[in-house]
């Protein structure tokens, strides 16, 4: 969803209420793989970022990676399914999220140590939460950097490397990637900005785009933080291929664990829909936004553009699990 300022004519709705012959002009001036769908009014204030209640995205993974290879039948293909929706399925609800990113990116530097030894949030604490915008919209379909890729500064990288999750042969070094907090650490707090709510994570069935069996990863939520979703993605394919044990997800869904975790290619991450809040629409106007985002006309345009467009070109360049990202990938986190 973008919204900007445009000079058109009057006119320009009469007889297209969804702004489909405007969005075909711009269309005309753009490549093929780049598409709008639609072009509606709004009101002034409206800010699709801010307004935005609920993000829907998208994981493309290589089958093989959670253990599903041409060898399976469909018993077995069932089962590694049944065991990644229910991994997956342990991150849904609302936690704090702050082993997922960056934590001192959304730290408030106000908040006391009172925050530490509560259950719960405080209401000033959620009214942060929600104010914070999803950032993992900047990582969709963006390689990132190793310098990109580092967690918190605030804490000692001597004793706890925050996102150099390789696994060291060295057993006379071990480092450490996981500690349990004791007591507050002014450096380290933890608050209402690094809980996000979860409304489903779930894995599809098999599917296959240019000879390349896949899954399609779907997670909805409020927010997301920066890197969150590729890190709940790799934790997953972690516990799922027994590199992690299981209760290492639900430990670190509490405020009191640091931990170092590993972090999914972000080539396959997809921004497939937003839902939008009607509270700030003036009384009498119109949800111009609403009409857009439930067209079933504009609805069948976008996933026709995904099928045809987007998904064929993702699976040719980024989920054949022999070929990189996904081949360092697995070496890097099976000490290949």
């Amino acid at each position: 969803m973008i919204s900007l300022k445009m000079e058109i004519p009057e006119n320009a709705w009469n007889r297209d209420p969804n702004g489909i012959n405007m969005a075909n002009t711009i269309n005309a001036h753009l490549p093929n793989n780049m598409k709008v769908f639609g072009v509606l009014p709004s009101q002034r204030s409206f800010d699709a970022r801010r307004e935005c209640i609920a993000r829907m995205y998208s994981y493309l993974l290589p089958a093989e990676i959670i253990g599903i290879t041409n060898q399976c039948g469909p018993g077995e293909i069932e089962r590694h399914l049944l065991e990644f929706n229910n991994i997956l399925k342990t991150f849904e609800g609302d936690h704090p999220f702050h082993n997922y990113t960056a934590r001192s990116k959304y730290r408030r530097r106000h908040c006391g140590g009172s925050n530490f030894s509560k259950g719960t949030i405080s209401s000033k604490e959620k009214s942060d939460a929600e104010d914070e915008q999803s950032d993992e919209e900047e990582e969709s379909g963006r390689a990132t950097t190793d310098n990109e890729q580092s967690d918190d500064k605030g804490l000692d990288y001597s004793e706890m490397p925050d996102n150099n999750f390789e696994l060291s042969n060295d057993v006379a070094a071990p480092r450490v990637r996981a500690k349990w907090v004791h007591e507050p650490d002014e450096k380290d707090l933890i608050s209402g900005s690094h809980f996000r709510k979860i409304f489903s994570f779930t894995c599809g069935k098999l599917e296959t785009s240019n000879e390349m069996p896949f899954l399609e990863i779907c997670v909805c939520g409020e927010s997301f933080m920066l890197h969150q979703i590729r890190k709940m993605v790799a934790a997953a394919i972690a516990v799922k291929r027994a590199l992690l044990p299981h209760d290492v997800i639900d430990l670190s869904l509490t405020k009191f664990s640091r931990m170092v975790l590993p972090i999914a290619p972000s080539e396959v991450l997809i921004l497939k829909g937003n839902k939008y809040s009607l509270r700030n629409l003036p009384c009498g106007s119109k949800p111009e936004v609403f009409r857009l985002i439930e067209s079933k006309e504009i609805n069948e345009a976008i996933e026709n553009f995904y099928s045809s467009v987007l998904l064929p070109q993702v699976s040719s360049a980024f989920l054949d699990p022999s070929r990189p990202p996904w081949m360092d990938w697995v070496c890097k986190y099976t000490r290949c």
